[in-house]
């Protein structure tokens, strides 16, 4: 039978299985798929032809009427192969290499979607069938027609004719081909179906499931056009474009309609269809696996794109690049990761060679695109700092579901961004209404997960931060020196600050420590930067009000932006952020004085910030800040409320200028700290000064007053009226006595706020977040030339106020010690208590004092550095003084902080004589001392004694004897010793301190005037003595973690190492009290490690462990059930706290890792065009060249909401949006009556005049996030 009648008798159901690229269509009137002409040398050479009678039993299909002949299509020398055409293809080795074996059941159906769509592609050429033969034109429905212009840069070009229907796009020679394939289209001079005469071949044929995208095309010709690009079906990676011209531009948008409209039916009908070849999309897979290996089940979103170019140069084409056999190219796919965005170029050829640019989600300036049905394009911009932007122009019939996973990623990686100004200066989404996307929560309103997307945007190293409660404005966000010891680079600086920029969660930001001065001269001129002109209530600031940040530097933009964005900042603690050394090197490079303080007081005039406070101690101050600060102090609607400028060397003239405009701060000021400065001003200034301040808590004017007043510092009046004072320091002023008699009378008559005068009656007055701590913690006078007689007032005046220390270092107390010793005998006193260097001539004096501080029930801080009698030259301590010691050491009932440290200087010295550490012995008994210090006394000679008394005191939690003169046989004794102890959890021993111990080791050893056989040995035995020391400082530190992990074990408590709160502020006194781990959830530790369990082991006993032999191996014995109860029950720290007082970085959890966080459904309504949307004949004349600056640059204004929207009637409505259950995680859309809110928006600039904002405020997982506030 003539194989022409055989394609005819075969329906389109049987060959569905036979045309993989063929795609199954719904059901129509011509509506089943083609049928196919097969070449019989293909079938005889492939042995196809048995693949074509079964599938034709299956089928069981009858044939059209018209048709008699059923007979089989195979047999040989059938007349119908003298009408076919020239074989297209042929069977190669190539379609053996892509069979695959059996799959899992896990990946059956990916597989097979694949095989279905992408794969099928393939293989349909390499069996032998050509679009252009194997399909019956004739049984195709005919969605529209048009004429085609000819090409002229193609010699004897002539038009064509283009016919689109339901499954393909075919290209004719010319109409009358056309209506001759197409009969369907209209009467012409089409050809009978029963002719046997063949239909003329198509030019093109572009199967429609097979389109990545349809656009305009953009040339340089004056044409409409159409520019197409879809997948080869001879390689799986591969891409083949066309462009297409029309006279009229009505026949552009007909013909780009039907075509839209097609590709909308094809993804509705394949919904579940592989987007990207499986060999493609494995090797993106690696590679986001490789770039972020910190998100390990997280999915890469893949859309296949096409990359453009703005204007394609037809000039510059060959002839060869315009000829009409389409060419292989190669393909693209744009990969949205967690933090990243990959940009893969795959090549057509075998294996698939994949290579691809990253770009960071959290650098994209701008997303431009349209949301209408005919335009795929859009333009995507990345930017990093210092760096050129780069622009990528895109296309892709996946256009929407990009747009809206970039919108989805944008607002998961900075969730505290308002949505308004992502609108205006990044998604330009033309025709979109605003999507209410909703994503994950996060602790901490997303810090680690903006800060990380950063990071990684802008390649670098992560940073060391914490998150610290024990502040005056918590929490707080406090930046931590690195680890190495180094600076951060800028982009670690910037991506800081950047994360925290819409932050609301903080009220206050520490960079204390941290170098910022490199930030201060570096601009960014590679790109345009959008200045942070609206904080998150939509506020927007003109250029007037922007003032000179415009101008500025990064630093002063970004210090703009965290003062004004969050809204939230009361407090950025600038100290030691520009010390002198830094300072100078900039000036040095520059040429000029770093200045930072104009951007907050720039905010601060114009009442635009809550960061009134400023903490600037330590920074190298130079004349443009102080002119600054000074000019900022004298405008009235500034309220200063925390000055610091300590240790920032100002002269006499600028603290004299600062204290002149302080008087119009007298009813904002709270706290001022100009202590350390080179510069003096008189006490007069401090006196009238004080009398203009309301509500005084902290004065710090320690070292910079001189010259004598005839009445007090402070008036008994004025000192009535600081009801709220904390702190007060007067140190390195010679105080008189009319200031001790008002600060006496103040005391005695002042209770603390939190202390009711009748203990039966509870005090009206409460703490409030504007009064953070009421309670009097701090006087400090030290070297102001106060005897006995006068601190004994102090003291008893502070009994009333328990919670107080009292600072009376470098005094002259011994004139009058018989008073001081009966107020601290007698009298409860302060609780903290500190004599740094005070000087004894009498013994007899100092047994006294120590007598009386046994005595005392209520100190619980005593800090004596330095204080002890003068001894003689080499005198041993007098046995009075070390049996005083020792009975105080013994009969001790409040001290729990005790430094009894020694002062070594070329002018002064403050040390107990030697053997006074016999007075050691009396802490084998104390049952309270918890921290002791005792630096610099000379122990080493004495080491039998502290070894003791560690072994045997059971209490110590802390034990600081560092700068001792240790030998390597004292640090091998303190190690043997502290093995005996259970409880001691810090024993510090720095680097610094190793090098001391090596320093002596290597003095004993070394000798001078040998010979070199005599150095070999020495530096052999250097060798050896350096490994023992080693070994015994390893040991050391094992033990103390092993009673840390004693201490933490089987409890969901944590040993805390912050400074304690009982030390008023010294430093180097941690707490090691339990408290809540430093995380976001209690649990309990992990199982031990190999190397904790061998450190938890029991350890051998004393008259073993106490062998001096260097080389001491130890036998140990496995860890003992009923000792671990006996560890537990050994504990005596408070009650632990709830809330943690500072949260570690590593100790922040991280998102859950979501598998598709960005994900989005091909289904989901926002993918739909609204009604509002502009038409297909809605053209853009300048979208043809997007990469113009009128629209990279251009100001978009904001989209206006949708109409219906509106004002919320009645008062409850903030109520009834607290009670509304929290929306699902993951959903990507939110359509309710609980849409976004209309909010009018006020005093929003020139910029946004006469413009409406859509607003919301929710609340997701625990974080209040806003769109718009």
């Amino acid at each position: 039978m003539d194989l022409l009648k055989w394609k005819r008798q075969s329906s389109s159901q049987s060959l569905q299985g036979l045309v993989l690229d063929s795609p199954m269509t719904s059901s129509s009137p011509a509506g089943s798929s083609p049928a196919s002409s097969i070449n019989e040398n293909s079938l005889r050479n492939s042995g196809f032809f048995t693949t074509v009678k079964r599938s034709l039993s299956r089928a069981s299909t009858s044939p059209p009427s018209g048709f008699a002949d059923t007979s089989s299509p195979g047999t040989p020398g059938s007349p119908g192969r003298k009408v076919l055409h020239k074989q297209r293809g042929s069977f190669s080795s190539f379609d053996s290499m892509q069979r695959r074996s059996s799959v899992t059941s896990e990946g059956y159906s990916r597989v097979s979607r694949t095989y279905s769509m992408s794969f099928s592609s393939t293989r349909s050429s390499t069996i032998g069938i050509d679009w252009k033969t194997a399909i019956d034109w004739k049984t195709q429905q005919v969605e529209a027609h048009c004429p085609v212009e000819a090409d002229p840069q193609v010699l004897r070009s002539k038009p064509t004719y283009m016919v689109v229907t339901q499954d393909y796009i075919v290209k004719m020679k010319s109409k009358a081909d056309a209506l001759s394939t197409f009969p369907q289209i209209g009467s012409g001079p089409g050809k009978d179906n029963n002719s046997v005469v063949p239909p003329p071949e198509p030019l093109l044929v572009i199967p429609i499931h097979m389109v990545v995208s349809v656009f305009f095309a953009e040339s340089s010709r004056p044409s409409f056009g159409i520019e197409l690009w879809w997948k080869s079906s001879s390689s799986r990676a591969a891409y083949i474009s066309t462009q297409v011209f029309f006279s009229l531009p009505q026949e552009r948008a007909d013909q780009m309609g039907k075509i839209v409209q097609q590709l909308k039916a094809k993804n509705t009908e394949f919904p579940d269809a592989s987007l990207v070849p499986l060999e493609v999309e494995a090797q993106i897979v690696k590679i986001f696996t490789e770039e972020e290996p910190g998100f390990k089940t997280c999915k890469p979103e893949i859309f296949p794109v096409v990359r453009r170019s703005s204007v394609r140069d037809d000039t510059h084409s060959t002839k060869m690049d315009k000829t009409r056999k389409a060419q292989d190219g190669a393909s693209w796919y744009l990969a949205v990761g967690r933090n990243m965005c990959y940009l893969a170029e795959a090549g057509p050829g075998f294996p698939v060679d994949v290579k691809y640019q990253t770009f960071g989600l959290v650098n994209l300036s701008s997303f431009r695109a349209k949301w209408n049905l005919h335009e795929e394009r859009f333009v995507l911009s990345f930017r990093e700092p210092f760096k050129p932007a780069v622009t990528l122009e895109l296309a892709s019939r996946y256009y929407r579901q990009i747009v809206i996973t970039f919108m989805k990623a944008d607002r998961f990686l900075k969730p505290c961004w308002p949505t308004t100004l992502q609108t205006v200066e990044v998604f330009r989404i033309s025709g979109l209404a605003d999507p209410q996307l909703l994503i994950a929560g996060d602790n901490y309103g997303g810090l680690k997960r903006t800060l990380d997307a950063f990071l990684s945007a802008y390649r670098c190293l992560p940073v060391e931060w914490e998150i610290n409660w024990r502040t005056a404005f918590s929490p707080e966000f406090r930046l931590l020196p690195p680890k190495a010891g180094n600076t951060y680079t800028n982009l670690q600086l910037l991506a800081v600050m950047r994360s925290l920029r819409y932050n609301g969660y903080f009220n206050s930001i520490s960079f204390n420590g941290i170098d910022l001065s490199t930030l201060w001269d570096k601009y960014d001129f590679h790109g345009k930067t959008t200045l942070p002109y609206m904080n998150r209530s939509c506020l927007a600031l003109s250029d007037v009000e922007l003032g000179p940040v415009r101008f500025g530097s990064l630093l002063h933009q970004e210090l703009h932006a965290l003062a004004f964005c969050s809204e939230t900042i009361r407090q950025i603690d600038l100290t030691d952020c520009f010390v002198e050394s830094s300072v100078r090197r900039e000036m040095a490079a520059s040429g000029k004085w770093p200045a930072f303080l104009f951007p907050i007081l720039n905010l601060l005039e114009l009442g635009l910030t809550k960061c009134n406070h400023l903490l600037l101690s330590g920074n190298f101050l130079r004349a443009p800040d102080v002119e600054a600060l000074i000019e900022a102090l004298m405008t009235q609607q500034v309220d200063i409320q925390t000055l610091d400028i300590s240790h920032c060397g100002l002269s006499d003239l600028a603290l004299r200028d600062i204290f002149e405009v302080l008087f119009h701060q007298g009813y904002s000021l709270q706290y001022l700290d100009v202590s350390g400065n080179r510069g003096r001003v008189h006490a007069s200034v401090i006196a009238n000064l004080s009398d203009v301040i309301m509500d005084l808590r902290r004065l710090n004017v320690s070292g910079v007053l001189m010259g004598d007043i005839s009445g007090p510092l402070f008036s008994f009046e004025t000192l009535l009226r600081f009801e709220n004072l904390e702190e007060l320091d007067l140190s390195n002023y010679k105080v008189n006595d009319a200031t001790l008699y008002a600060l006496e009378s103040f005391l005695s008559q002042k209770p603390l706020p939190l202390e009711p005068h009748d203990q039966s009656q509870p005090d009206s007055r409460k703490q409030t977040p504007a009064n953070p701590a009421s309670r009097l913690r701090k006087i400090a006078l030290n070297n102001c030339g106060i005897n006995g007689r006068e601190a004994a007032r102090l003291v008893r005046t502070l009994g009333h106020h328990t919670s107080a220390h009292l600072h009376i270092s470098g005094n002259p107390l011994e004139d009058g010690i018989d008073d001081l010793c009966r107020a601290i005998s007698m009298t409860p006193g302060p609780v903290g208590l500190h004599m740094d260097m005070v000087e004894f001539r009498d013994e007899t004096n100092f047994v006294a004092l120590m007598k009386a501080l046994m005595a005392n029930k209520n100190i619980s801080f005593l800090s004596m550095a330095g204080t002890a009698p003068t001894p003689s030259a080499n005198a041993p301590c007098p046995p009075e003084v070390c049996e005083a010691l020792e009975e105080f050491f013994a009969n001790n009932k409040s001290v729990r902080y005790l430094d009894l440290s020694g002062y070594s200087g070329k002018l002064d010295e403050g040390q107990l004589g030697k053997g006074s550490a016999r007075s050691l012995r009396g802490l084998a008994s104390n049952d309270t001392l918890t921290h002791l210090r005792i630096r610099n006394q000379d122990l080493h000679e004495d080491v039998g004694t502290l070894g003791e008394v560690i072994r045997q005191n059971s209490k110590l939690r802390m034990v600081d004897c560092r700068d001792n003169n240790w030998n390597l046989t004292s640090v091998q004794f303190l190690a043997k010793s502290l093995k005996l102890n259970k409880t001691i959890i810090e024993f510090p021993f720095e680097q610094t301190e190793y090098d001391r111990v090596w320093k002596r080791v290597v003095t004993d050893v070394r000798r001078q005037n040998i010979s070199k056989t005599a150095m070999a040995t020495q530096r052999e035995q250097e060798n050896v003595l350096r490994d023992a020391l080693q070994k015994q400082v390893q040991a050391l530190k094992d033990t103390v973690q092993r009673n840390r992990l004693a201490l933490e074990l089987n409890s969901p408590f944590a040993i805390g190492f912050d400074d304690s709160p009982d030390t008023c502020g010294e430093t180097g006194w941690p707490s090691l009290e339990l408290k809540m781990p430093n995380n976001n959830q209690s649990s309990l530790p992990p199982n031990l490690s190999a190397t904790n369990q061998k450190l938890l082991q029991v350890t051998p006993s004393p008259s073993r462990l106490l062998d001096l032999d260097l080389d001491s191996d130890l036998m140990t014995t496995p860890v003992d059930a009923q000792v671990r109860d006996k560890q537990k029950e050994m504990r005596v720290h408070k009650v632990p706290s709830v809330v943690p007082m500072t949260v570690r970085s590593d100790a922040v959890e991280a998102d859950a890792d979501l598998t598709a966080p960005y994900h989005v459904g091909r289904d989901e309504a926002m993918l739909e065009t609204p009604p509002s949307a502009s038409s297909l004949n809605d053209d853009d004349a300048g979208w043809a060249s997007p990469t113009t600056s009128g629209i990279l640059d251009s100001p978009m204004t904001p989209r206006t909401p949708p109409s219906g929207l509106g004002l919320p009637d009645g008062s409850g409505v903030m109520e009834k949006e607290s009670r509304t259950p929290s929306p699902p995680r993951y959903s990507g859309m939110n359509v309710s009556r609980d849409s976004p809110q209309m909010v009018p928006v006020f005093d929003m600039g020139t910029y946004f005049s006469g413009q409406n904002f859509v607003g919301s405020r929710y609340r997701i997982g625990g974080l209040e996030a806003h769109m718009e506030e």
